[in-house]
């Protein structure tokens, strides 16, 4: 399966090298990586220049596409879906803050060659934030929860693989893309498929602001989804994420389940803020504020799991060893 990756960026310079060595990394049989596309949006940082730096390594050929403004990821995804590759099986779109286990795009591929009626399929978002202080316990629990519902009914994230020909552009109001994937994937006749052998990184909000705001434009990108589409991703059914919330507390565990409820409630308000957005202030969050502190992905954890870079020049990534799944 020939397979084209698009990672949009927008000032990456922490963490876009590393991604693209960790792609580069990926140990694949079926999957046939053919090229990096970086979308680089109004960069203002150095994040043009470590993507040109990357082009001259060896190593599966990237591609670098500038665009003078930042419109927003969906703007992003569309110039890549009017400039990639039009002769590859499956695109495979990546946030820029991530990092991709090696065996990741190998499993993608697997699901689509297995299972025809897929039409897009998603990786495991494992967080690197830490234990111990309320936000590194929110960003964790979270994203737990995430687990679990897409276990239930798929719900695609970070890291997500589609046939080629299904989708040819998202809306440009759209400021949550994969949802806004899902919705036409299945519309178009095809099922979603979530895959957690496949892992990848990333890095949750550390302030309670940015936590706050990450999780309002989400809310209110999927209030808007509904609104024009009618369709509702996994974990806009209360029922559901009740049940599966009420099954982690615990009385045992009283620290574990105290974390638990201060991330229900933060997530209850910012969905309740996003809802105004939606309905009564009307902003898309197409184009969102930057949550710095989401961006230092290969924390300390992570690093355990790597072999020293021989450059040592901060920008390459290590050599993985293996990918955890927690």
């Amino acid at each position: 399966m020939k397979i084209s990756i698009a990672v949009p960026a927008y000032n990456e310079e922490r963490n876009i090298g590393l991604l693209i060595d960790s792609l580069r990394a990926q140990r694949t049989q079926r999957a046939d990586i053919v090229e990096i596309v970086v979308i680089a949006s109004g960069c203002t940082d150095r994040t043009v220049d470590i993507v040109r730096d990357r082009q001259g390594r060896q190593g599966t050929r990237v591609r670098l596409i500038c665009e003078p403004q930042r419109r927003g990821k969906v703007a992003a995804i569309n110039t890549y879906l009017r400039l990639g590759d039009a002769h590859v099986d499956a695109i495979c779109l990546c946030s820029a803050d991530v990092l991709v286990a090696p065996d990741a795009l190998e499993h993608l591929a697997r699901c689509l060659l297995r299972h025809p009626e897929v039409g897009m399929c998603g990786a495991r978002p494992v967080p690197t934030n830490g234990h111990g202080t309320f936000l590194g316990e929110a960003t964790r629990f979270l994203w737990h929860m995430h687990h679990r519902v897409a276990l239930e009914a798929p719900k695609l994230g970070e890291l997500v693989l589609l046939r080629a020909g299904i989708v040819s552009g998202l809306p440009s109001e759209s400021a949550v893309d994969e949802a806004t994937l899902e919705q036409i994937i299945c519309a178009r006749g095809y099922r979603l498929a979530y895959v957690p052998e496949a892992v990848v990184h990333n890095h949750g909000p550390e302030t309670l602001r940015d936590f706050i705001r990450q999780r309002r434009r989400i809310a209110a990108g999927h209030y808007w989804l509904r609104a024009v589409s009618g369709y509702a991703v996994s974990t806009m059914d209360i029922r559901r994420l009740l049940r599966l919330t009420l099954s982690e507390l615990d009385l045992l565990q009283p620290r574990r389940t105290l974390y638990a409820l201060g991330t229900i409630a933060v997530e209850a308000l910012s969905r309740g803020l996003g809802l105004y957005d939606f309905l009564l202030h009307r902003d898309r969050h197409t184009v969102w504020e930057v949550c710095e502190s989401t961006k230092a992905v290969l924390t300390d954890e992570l690093r355990r799991l790597y072999q020293p870079d021989a450059e040592e020049t901060g920008q390459a990534l290590p050599t993985l060893r293996r990918a955890a799944n927690s």
